[in-house]
């Protein structure tokens, strides 16, 4: 098991399972199937290279407070 203590909080770009670590760092109870959803239906940007999922933590918090006026819509 990796040990993800390594996330440091000034990291801006995180692949799902950073993301999810760092939201729970927060206390944020996102799961990784949430996150997999909304990054599958568009609701959070990011960018696929190879296998892997890059996000923008500045998007993620974006998405999770809602700026874009849709608050609480379907993923």
């Amino acid at each position: 098991m990796q040990d993800n203590r390594h996330i440091s909080q000034k990291q801006d770009i995180l692949n799902i399972r950073e993301t999810v670590e760092r939201c729970k760092l927060r206390g944020i109870p996102l799961s990784e199937y949430t996150l997999r959803r909304a990054l599958k239906s568009g609701a959070l940007p990011c960018r696929i290279v190879g296998r892997t999922y890059l996000i923008s933590w500045a998007n993620v918090e974006r998405w999770l407070s809602c700026e874009d006026g849709s608050d609480n819509s379907r993923i």
